[in-house]
C-alpha cells in the first residue's frame, strides 16, 4: 500500500466509534502520523479480521486482491461465529484452500510460515472440537484474574483462594431466592433481554401493547410533549395495536361510502386514515360507550381513544433485545444510537396503482428521544423518536459494489418529525441495533453493520437467528468476482515506492 492509502486506512479505523462491550477503543491503537497500529490486544484483532478491516479496505486496493481479503475475513467470522453447522464447515474446508492459492499469487513468498498454513486447518479443528467460543482463553484469563484478586495472605494462596470462592458460591446461592434484586450472577454483562416478538404485533395471539419489555438507562426526566410529537407518537401506537385492526377496517368502509360514487383507491384511504384516525377513533369509541355501556369495550382500547398524557417520561438510554440503545447525544466515545427496523410497507409503482406491494423494507436511522407515553389507568407504552434516511433504494440507501454492505446518507432524511404527517417513532422492542462507518470513498456515505443481540444463542427452532449469524455482511465466495484473476492481477505496482532491504542486516 503507497502512503496515502495507509492514512486513509488508519484514519478510517481512527474514526470508527463502536458499540458499549462491542470492542475496545481501537482508535488508542492508531498512530495516523506513522500511519501505523501498535498496542492491539488479541480480541482487538479479532474485531479487525473480522469485521472491520473489509470496510476499510474497500475501494483502496484492487478488485481481486479486496476479494480475497474479503474471502478470507468471512471464512475467521464464520468459524468464530456461535451458530456453525457442519455442512457450513466442509464449505470452508474446500474454500480455504483455494484463498490461500490467491494468497501466495499476490503475497512474497516469505509471509507464509508456519502459521500462515495453519490456518487451513482451522475449518477441520472446529468440526471436531465444536464452537471456537468455548475454547478461547478469554474468559479463562478473565477468571484466573479474578483468582489471584481473592489473594490476601500471600504465605497461603490456595487457602485464601478457596475461602473467597466458598463466600462468592454462598453469597450466589442466597442471591438466586431474592425477589426483584438484580445482581451480577442475573446481569454478568448489564444486558435486560427482554425479547418481545417483532412478529407478534402482527398476531393478536398473547399481545399486550403495554408489556413492560426492557430497562430504562439513567435518570429518568418527565417533560411536557409537544402537540405535533403527541399526535405522532398517539398515531404509531394506534396503528400497530392488532386491537385496533377491527376499527381501521370499519373507518376504512365508511370513507369508501361516503366517498361513492367516487371509488377511493387504497393509496387514499391510507392518507385520510393517516391524518384523521385518532380523531374518529375518540369519537367512535365515545358513542358506542353512550350506546352499549363502558364494558362493551377493553379497558385498553378505551384508555387509547383518550388519547395520551401531556406528561412524558425521557429516558438517557434503553436495554431491550439484548442491546444498548443511548440517543444520539450520548455517542461521544461509543456509538448506541444506530437503529435498524424491519416494517411491512405499501409499495406503489406510480401514483395511479391501484395495487400496491406489500413488502418488507428496512429503515436505517439514529435514535433522538427514547420517551415513555403515559395514558390513562396507568398504561404506558416505551418508543423510540428517530432520524431516519430516505428508504428508497439509490437516494438514502444502497449497495455497494460488491454487493456486501448496506449503505446510507443521512444527508436524504424523511419522517425527521417536523412535519405532522411524518413518523418518527418506534416501538422499543422493534429495534435492532447498528452503528454506522463513514464511507472513505464518499464521505455522505456510512457503512451500516448490524449487531448481534448479547445473550441470545440458537437452540435450532429461530429461524432468524441464521441471519443474524451472518450479518453485518455475507461474503460472496471470491470465484464471484475473480473471473480470470491470472489475466487481471498486475503483480508489479508501479505506484508504490519500493522498499531497500539491506543484505548484511
Amino acid at each position: 500500500m503507497s502512503r496515502n492509502e495507509k492514512q486513509v486506512f488508519c484514519k478510517t479505523l481512527h474514526e470508527i466509534k463502536v458499540p458499549n462491550g462491542y470492542a475496545g477503543n481501537i482508535s488508542r491503537c492508531v498512530n495516523l502520523q506513522q500511519a501505523k497500529l501498535i498496542g492491539l490486544k488479541s480480541h482487538d484483532c479479532h474485531i479487525l479480521m473480522q469485521q472491520l478491516l473489509p470496510v476499510a479496505l474497500r475501494g483502496l486496493l484492487t478488485k481481486d486482491v479486496v476479494a480475497v481479503l474479503f474471502d478470507l475475513c468471512g471464512y475467521f467470522r464464520e468459524i468464530c461465529s456461535k451458530n456453525v453447522r457442519v455442512s457450513d464447515l466442509k464449505r470452508l474446508e474446500a474454500e480455504i484452500p483455494i484463498i490461500m492459492c490467491h494468497l501466495e499469487m499476490i503475497f512474497p513468498p516469505s509471509f507464509f510460515t508456519v502459521m500462515a498454513h495453519l490456518v487451513i486447518h482451522l475449518a477441520t479443528q472446529t468440526k471436531l472440537a465444536g464452537p471456537v467460543m468455548f475454547r478461547w482463553m478469554y474468559f479463562i484469563e478473565r477468571y484466573l484474574g479474578s483468582l489471584k484478586s481473592h489473594v490476601r495472605n500471600k504465605a497461603h494462596p490456595e487457602a485464601s483462594i478457596a475461602e473467597a470462592i466458598t463466600a462468592v458460591e454462598f453469597a450466589n446461592f442466597v442471591l438466586r431466592y431474592l425477589q426483584g434484586y438484580n445482581s451480577k450472577l442475573k446481569h454478568i454483562l448489564g444486558i435486560d433481554n427482554d425479547v418481545l416478538d417483532v412478529e407478534s404485533l402482527n398476531s393478536n395471539e398473547n399481545f399486550s401493547l403495554f408489556s413492560q419489555v426492557g430497562k430504562p438507562l439513567g435518570r429518568p426526566s418527565t417533560r411536557t410533549i409537544d402537540q405535533m410529537s403527541k399526535i405522532q407518537a398517539h398515531r404509531y401506537v394506534l396503528f400497530n395495536f392488532p386491537e385496533i385492526d377491527i376499527f381501521l377496517k370499519e373507518h376504512a368502509s365508511e370513507l369508501r361510502r361516503r366517498s361513492r360514487p367516487r371509488r377511493l383507491s387504497l393509496k387514499d384511504i391510507e392518507r385520510i386514515q393517516h391524518e384523521n384516525f385518532h380523531e374518529w377513533f375518540r369519537n367512535h369509541v365515545d358513542k358506542l360507550e353512550q350506546t352499549n355501556g363502558v364494558d362493551s369495550l377493553k379497558e385498553e382500547v378505551r384508555m387509547l381513544a383518550r388519547g395520551p398524557l401531556d406528561v412524558i417520561t425521557k429516558y438517557q438510554g434503553f436495554n431491550v433485545n439484548g442491546f444498548t440503545f443511548r440517543a444520539k447525544r450520548y455517542d461521544k466515545y461509543t456509538q448506541n444510537s444506530g437503529v435498524v427496523v424491519i416494517a411491512k410497507t405499501s409499495s406503489y409503482a406510480s401514483s395511479g396503482d391501484r395495487n400496491p406491494v406489500l413488502g418488507d423494507v428496512a429503515y436505517y436511522g439514529r435514535l433522538v428521544v427514547i420517551v415513555k407515553l403515559k395514558y390513562l389507568g396507568g398504561y404506558s407504552v416505551v418508543l423510540f423518536k428517530c432520524e431516519w434516511c430516505d428508504a428508497t433504494s439509490g437516494r438514502g440507501v444502497k449497495k455497494d459494489e460488491y454487493n456486501n454492505y448496506t449503505l446510507v446518507n443521512f444527508s436524504r432524511m424523511t419522517n425527521t418529525g417536523d412535519r405532522l404527517e411524518d413518523e418518527p417513532f418506534i416501538f422499543a422492542a422493534q429495534a435492532e441495533q447498528v452503528y454506522y462507518i463513514q464511507d472513505h470513498i464518499d464521505p455522505d456515505w456510512f457503512v451500516a453493520m448490524k449487531m448481534k443481540p448479547k445473550d441470545v444463542y440458537d437452540l435450532g427452532d429461530d429461524e432468524m437467528m441464521e441471519d443474524r449469524e451472518n450479518e453485518p455482511y455475507h461474503v460472496p465466495f471470491l470465484n464471484n468476482i475473480l473471473v480470470n484473476a491470472e489475466g487481471n492481477h498486475s503483480w508489479v505496482r508501479s505506484d508504490v515506492e519500493g522498499i531497500v532491504v539491506d543484505q548484511d542486516d
